[in-house]
């Protein structure tokens, strides 16, 4: 039933959508008619089956092997609070991933904790100024807010207990070494840790980490901390208009304006983002680093953690709420992500009861329209005849890509007195869940 309204909507969003469009062409892949509809997808568990007390999102499957042996010391040790929990995965993967989730990224986390909804936003108030740690500032704020007991001294004290010395490189962070080998061959710190001979290290290699206390010493003896340094939008998600009047919405961006942002343009392609959550019991800690490279490459003071800018604009996340479904999703990767949130609305995502029904709508094609001249992108391998003879239909060029967007959340649904609850990823990423036994 879902699929049949996607598709007679999709008519629909084909005519009405080009205000919404870009207005600047992409790198186009292959054309339509070099490529074979309906190829078999490789499919993945987008969300638990059961509402497991433990849920993990990790980057992908060599994470998850990196994550097993932590697992049950760390996130399913009755001793830390759920707090000290997202606080360490934070920190362990501003550990694994120092080029994306380094102390100077940018960082947004939503947090539903104690059955109260927080949504955070941290970024220092001059973004040229790489100087600045707000990804430790949005952790030190999580810990100072919901507890107080503990410090980020304190919590990366009992990390450096059980993280081991040394961590293996993710094909991501393979790619970013391999792409800027150069860059890296100028800075002593990054070269030391970074390099094996003359050549950068490959996925399944390993480097020794940083003792996390020496950076935490450094954001607090330079003053760093100080709440004057930052920007930070607290419960920043606005009511929005949906146009359903069964569904309540809530984004951090305006759902309703002509999304096509200069300011995506100059920096889609320049910033990077990197996404880690975790579920225990009721609870939800979703959070997002983005950040832009700068070159030449400077790293805080002896450490491997890059100087880098702060994403200039936040990735987008919007809450869609009713009686039967509580979905909290962030879109990321890709020309204007905030797209994909819209189309969820267009495809009534208000009608969705159940994480299989929502599966349906997350693996369904996605395409972009974009202007001067008119094309459409389109993920054929995800898609039916009939949707792709209604974009032949239109007279419009079509050129396949392999997947479009990359959306991540937690979802509640109401069966009666019961909730299922679940982390949620996309089947077009590298992402894994990981969903305790």
């Amino acid at each position: 039933m879902i699929v049949k309204t996607i598709y007679f909507l999709t008519i629909f969003y084909c005519i009405a959508s080009c205000s919404f469009l870009t207005k600047k062409i992409e790198s186009l892949s292959t054309p339509i008619n070099e490529v074979s509809v309906n190829t078999k997808v490789i499919k993945k568990n987008i969300f638990c089956p059961e509402n497991n007390k433990i849920q993990l999102i990790l980057e992908d499957d060599s994470t998850v092997k990196f994550y097993q042996p932590l697992i049950p010391i760390i996130f399913e040790n009755k001793t830390f609070s759920f707090i000290q929990k997202a606080s360490m995965l934070s920190l362990i993967e501003m550990s694994r991933r120092p080029d994306v989730s380094s102390p100077s990224a940018r960082l947004q986390y939503y947090l539903r904790y104690n059955n109260k909804d927080y949504y955070f936003d941290f970024r220092p108030k001059n973004l040229e100024d790489d100087t600045k740690m707000p990804y430790l500032k949005g952790i030190e704020v999580l810990l100072k807010m919901f507890d107080k007991s503990n410090s980020l001294l304190k919590v990366s004290a009992k990390l450096n207990q059980y993280l081991p010395q040394n961590i293996n490189v993710t094909p991501e962070l393979e790619n970013f070494l391999k792409h800027y080998k150069k860059d890296i061959t100028k800075n002593e710190n990054l070269f030391n840790v970074f390099f094996k001979g003359d050549e950068v290290l490959t996925k399944h290699e390993s480097f020794k980490r940083n003792n996390l206390i020496q950076i935490i010493k450094s954001f607090n003896n330079e003053n760093i901390s100080n709440d004057s340094f930052y920007e930070s939008s607290k419960n920043s998600i606005f009511k929005a208009d949906s146009g359903r009047n069964d569904l309540d919405l809530r984004c951090n961006f305006d759902f309703n304006k002509d999304n096509s942002l200069k300011e995506e343009f100059i920096f889609t392609d320049q910033r990077k983002s990197h996404y880690f959550s975790i579920k225990e019991g009721d609870n939800f800690f979703i959070a997002i680093s983005s950040t832009i490279f700068k070159k030449p490459f400077k790293t805080f003071d002896s450490t491997y953690f890059i100087k880098s800018l702060a994403s200039p604009l936040p990735e987008p996340i919007c809450q869609f709420k009713n009686s039967v479904q509580d979905l909290v999703l962030i879109s990321s990767n890709g020309r204007n992500p905030a797209q994909h949130l819209k189309h969820l609305v267009t495809y009534d995502i208000n009608l969705v009861d159940s994480f299989l029904g929502l599966k349906e709508i997350l693996q369904f094609s996605r395409h972009l329209f974009l202007t001067n001249p008119d094309r459409i992108l389109y993920e054929s391998k995800k898609g039916r005849k009939s949707q792709l003879d209604l974009f032949l239909n239109m007279n419009f060029p079509i050129y396949h890509v392999e997947a479009i967007g990359d959306i991540v959340g937690l979802g509640v649904f109401k069966n009666g007195k019961y909730e299922d609850k679940s982390l949620i990823i996309d089947d077009r990423s590298n992402a894994r869940l990981w969903c305790s036994p």
